[in-house]
């Protein structure tokens, strides 16, 4: 308890920056000026590639009997691209050819109507699953007030047994119900429609918590007509504070403040990784023997996270589920000679058309919902939005899922619309040797 006393420093209710140790500052991963150690997880995973590429270089260019297997294997492209001549075939896998008729290549993948729509679907997918990866933990973390650190593990709850288990269940029901080029589109417009209605997991909100100045007025209790919303009040109006200085904390009345200057607090106790503050004279304490305030973030009263985690379990679940047969689907729609090109082209497509500016798109959009936005030297830095808005940052991204499902829904019904299997499937190879 002496210790304690020895650590209680007096604020004069003022804002200036104190240069410090972690351990004097009493930072923890509950503080929302948290940032943490952002880098280790992609440290980790670069040494798990590194690891799983040594054994991959072992294996031979083709396996043992492949060539048999690839003479018995049954031609699914497109009835339009089946049409080939063996010459065509033949001439195209000459190596002094090969630039040369990379733009008819091309030109021919493009006339390909399933393949066509396969590379518009997962664009669209691939723009929603990016959007998800880079807004999603700050979704979470805003909308039900809780830590960076436990937003990040629900995230990851979230998507590696709902990622992971849609994928390999998408590639067994491929492999267990045998289905065929035009079965597998199918499948994955039924999961994309089922994917579809599980976005209204967004639309599971909770209000917004109190933040003085933001969301309520200070002392909203002691005032007959509240002051309109400032961080700037009549009892924090002698303290100078600065809004450069953003070290949110928590008050016995329930209410974050932007900084313990602005809540007018006088006294500051250090005690172990925790901060209390007393003589805070733009906070209703209710409570006499308790602190004022502490540096950690107030206690959400919604409980409405564990039905968003369900739903959206269920959502990832779906997603993922259509990623391997969509893929299964755009390998068989074309030509054997084909396929290693087809594939990077529809990498590039989806790059460039979903992943890319997946996090544009998100991110231009979710800005709109901030209610208050970080400042240096009394002037807007843009970039740092401290509190959203609850309600339209889980309607914007209900919005950017639902429309990019229907998106992808549409063009699975293109490509399972447009697709023709040939009319006497037969391998390429054998009609070559014929």
């Amino acid at each position: 308890m002496e210790k304690a006393e020895e650590e209680v420093k007096t604020l004069h209710c003022t804002d200036k920056p104190q240069h410090s140790l972690l351990s004097s500052l009493s930072l923890t991963s509950d503080s929302k000026v948290w940032i943490g150690a952002w880098w280790i997880g992609f440290v980790f995973a670069a040494l798990v590639c590194v690891l799983i590429a040594i054994p991959i270089f072992g294996y031979p260019k083709s396996l043992p009997g492949a060539e048999k297997l690839q003479l018995a294997k049954v031609s699914e492209a497109h009835a339009a691209s089946n049409a080939k001549t063996t010459e065509d075939i033949q001439t195209k896998s000459q190596p002094h050819r090969r630039l040369g008729e990379l733009p008819h290549a091309v030109l021919t993948l493009f006339k390909n109507p399933t393949f066509f729509f396969l590379n518009l679907a997962g664009a669209t997918e691939g723009l929603v699953i990016a959007g998800f990866a880079a807004f999603l933990p700050k979704q979470i973390e805003n909308q039900f007030s809780i830590s960076p650190v436990i937003s990040a593990l629900l995230m990851g709850l979230i998507t590696v047994p709902a990622g992971g288990g849609g994928t390999f269940l998408g590639g067994y029901l491929v492999k267990k119900l045998n289905l065929a080029c035009g079965g597998i589109i199918k499948m994955c417009l039924l999961a994309t429609v089922v994917a579809t209605f599980f976005t209204s997991c967004f639309l599971v909100s909770c209000p917004n918590a109190a933040f003085a100045g933001v969301t309520t007025s200070y002392m909203p209790t002691l005032q007959a007509n509240p002051l309109p919303i400032s961080l700037e009040a009549p009892c924090n109006a002698n303290c100078g504070c600065s809004r450069s200085n953003y070290d949110p904390i928590c008050g016995a009345d329930g209410v974050m403040y932007y900084s313990p200057c602005f809540a007018g607090c006088s006294e500051e106790q250090q005690l172990d990784t925790q901060k209390i503050y007393r003589n805070c004279s733009c906070i209703e304490n209710p409570f006499e023997q308790l602190p004022e305030a502490t540096n950690i973030m107030c206690e959400s009263k919604c409980q409405n996270l564990s039905y968003f985690v369900g739903l959206c379990f269920v959502l990832m679940l779906f997603t993922f589920l259509a990623t391997m047969p969509a893929l299964s689907a755009t390998l068989r729609c074309v030509q054997d000679e084909q396929r290693s090109f087809a594939l990077g082209l529809q990498w590039i497509k989806v790059r460039l058309m979903g992943t890319i500016p997946a996090p544009l798109i998100f991110g231009a959009l979710i800005d709109e919902s901030c209610m208050l936005w970080h400042e240096s030297c009394d002037e807007q830095a843009g970039g740092a939005c401290l509190v959203y808005d609850n309600y339209y940052i889980s309607r914007y991204m209900w919005l950017l899922a639902l429309i990019g499902k229907l998106c992808s829904v549409v063009f699975f019904l293109g490509a399972w619309w447009f697709y023709k299997p040939p009319s006497e499937p037969s391998n390429a190879k054998k009609d070559a040797e014929t």
